[in-house]
């Protein structure tokens, strides 16, 4: 009884050494992705997903080039080859660049030298197009398993998601984009948005997200930007 007592109260302030005052267990490693970041600051990362279509991407650089925010975009590898002087632009204009990674391989069930593979191959062919080196990937969907995040964290990449969802490549109207994002949106949140050609509602929007998250003091800046600003809360 005495034993199983000890376990108890070894495992009980094990637990609590770990655990930081807010109760969020700390980031032991990189093998996890990040979905917003821990902070008091109105500061939030403004993420564009860009897989195809070269209609949509142009407007929403002006926007933000008008507006002097820097965002972070995860662009397919595929995308990159088809539209290089768009992809070039993202980074000539001072903006980050991750991978959405293709679908060549199944995330959530592959094992870790094919996902290894890709990962290494889609930021090498991203590279070759902007001259930028990619350390940021989000994978299709959230679709991923253990095995991609350790892929991931053992070839110096880190894995992002996010905590607010514009929903905008579903095409809810502008007006409703503009809520899912100005409502949600908190200090160290990571936005999810899409610059594709299906979400050709997105550069209206964003206008007025701009405008509104300005208004309530909110400073946008890059992925590698925010998580300078306090610790990673992973998922």
């Amino acid at each position: 009884m005495l034993i199983s007592f000890s376990f108890v109260l070894v495992a009980v302030l094990l637990t609590g050494a770990l655990l930081r005052p807010d109760g969020i267990l700390p980031v032991q490693s990189n093998v996890s992705a990040v979905y917003k970041i821990k902070t008091n600051t109105k500061v939030a990362a403004l993420t564009f997903d860009v897989v195809w279509g070269n209609r949509v991407p142009g407007p929403v650089l002006d926007l933000l080039k008008k507006h002097n925010v820097k965002a972070t975009f995860f662009v397919s590898e595929s995308w990159a080859r088809q539209y290089p002087e768009l992809a070039r632009r993202i980074t000539t204009e001072g903006h980050e660049i991750g991978s959405n990674i293709e679908n060549r391989v199944r995330l959530s069930t592959e094992a870790k030298p094919p996902v290894k593979d890709e990962l290494v191959k889609s930021s090498e062919a991203i590279k070759d197009v902007t001259g930028a080196s990619i350390t940021l990937f989000r994978a299709p969907y959230g679709d991923w398993n253990d095995e991609f995040l350790a892929a991931a964290a053992e070839s110096g990449f880190k894995v992002i998601r996010w905590s607010v969802d514009s929903l905008d490549i579903q095409t809810p109207g502008k007006n409703n984009i503009v809520d899912n994002v100005v409502k949600q949106v908190h200090p160290g949140a990571i936005i999810l948005m899409n610059a594709s050609d299906t979400a050709a509602q997105t550069p209206e929007a964003l206008q007025i997200i701009l405008e509104e998250l300005k208004g309530q003091g909110y400073e946008l800046v890059t992925i590698s930007s925010l998580m300078k600003m306090g610790p990673s809360v992973i998922d």
